[in-house]
């Protein structure tokens, strides 16, 4: 007996639920979400492009100055110890 009501609760809720579902509100809502949805995707993918771009952008072309930069402190300093050797530690 139990199991009959539960199937027709089911049955109930489904028609009713199909036709909420075509209801004008429930279809602008449906539209609504598809279009956010479809506009975060491009968004997410735009910005991962980006990224990518900003990525390679910094390897190729900023590393090497900051190399070079480097390289140029590093002589700096062994101008200013008068080109001495600097003593290791020993260990």
């Amino acid at each position: 007996a139990c199991f009959c009501a539960t199937r027709a609760m089911l049955s109930a809720l489904r028609s009713r639920a199909a036709t909420a579902y075509e209801q004008p509100r429930a279809k602008k809502m449906r539209r609504i979400t598809y279009h956010v949805a479809r506009g975060a995707k491009k968004f997410a993918l735009g910005t991962g492009s980006a990224a990518w771009i900003l990525g390679t952008t910094m390897l190729v072309m900023v590393m090497p100055l900051v190399f070079e930069i480097d390289r140029e402190q590093q002589l700096l300093e062994w101008d200013t110890l008068g080109g001495q050797q600097v003593a290791a530690p020993k260990l």
